[in-house]
């Protein structure tokens, strides 16, 4: 009887260790295959938008293990198809690093852009119609390089300030009239692009940003400076004040 008790405990024990088993490989078997899902995501942002034809392996770079951590939609990039929408599809892809977006017709940027928090490089360059970016952008904290270039902007939202990572960023192109002020709270920036746009003034503090080491300015309206912003800003650009639109400009 004893033998038969001890039989029947330890099948029952085998059999809970199995269940157990089963249940966990049920629950992580759709987390490892999320993760190695990547191409599959890929794929279906082709499909959606017309490239079918666009090779995964020319557009992407891939992890270790999988994962899609740079997505290359330039213009160029794609034989020079345009795209018009976000695709948000994007989203998907978590791991994201690098995200290459430049020479498109895109209108709107998602707000959920600032759910890419692993981004270090984001390019919106020569999408000249974007007018704005959206405040979920001030939400990716790690990224070191945004260009901005030629993308019809004349204002920041706030949260851009929130970047404390950022060390390059380009804003060539655009139509600022003068720069918001919570770019000087942009700590980590290196450098700064701001050739041909409608600047008559710089925020005051940008001469405290320690970092900063170059500032393009050139092709502006900076004319009528005070003498410690220009002593700054010829420390960053010896020859901005050579190529100002300072002709018409009022003394």
């Amino acid at each position: 009887m004893g033998l038969r008790n001890r039989s029947f405990s330890v099948s029952m024990s085998l059999l809970f260790t199995l269940l157990t088993v089963i249940a966990f490989t049920a629950l992580v078997t759709p987390v490892f295959a999320q993760m190695h899902d990547d191409k599959a995501v890929v794929r279906s942002i082709l499909e959606k938008n017309g490239l079918k034809d666009v090779s995964i392996n020319d557009i992407t770079e891939l992890s270790r293990d999988g994962r899609v951590i740079v997505l290359n939609l330039n213009k160029r990039g794609i034989d020079g198809v345009g795209l018009s929408v976000f695709p948000t599809d994007i989203f998907k892809l978590t791991a994201l690093r690098g995200l290459f977006l430049k020479g498109n017709a895109l209108r709107e940027i998602p707000d959920e852009i600032g759910t890419l928090t692993d981004l270090i490089e984001l390019n919106l360059a020569d999408n000249i119609d974007l007018g704005k970016l959206p405040p979920g952008i001030g939400n990716l904290r790690n990224l070191k390089k945004l260009d901005i270039r030629y993308c019809g902007l004349t204002d920041l939202p706030p949260e851009i300030g929130n970047l404390k990572n950022l060390e390059y960023l380009q804003m060539w192109g655009n139509g600022f009239i003068e720069l918001p002020y919570n770019i000087t709270e942009l700590t980590g920036l290196k450098e700064l692009y701001l050739k041909n746009n409608k600047l008559t003034k710089i925020p005051y503090d940008m001469i405290r940003m320690d970092n900063l080491k170059y500032i393009d300015v050139q092709l502006n309206y900076l004319c009528n400076l005070l003498p410690e912003v220009e002593a700054w800003l010829l420390s960053r650009d010896r020859r901005y004040k050579d190529h100002q639109y300072c002709d018409n400009v009022k003394k």
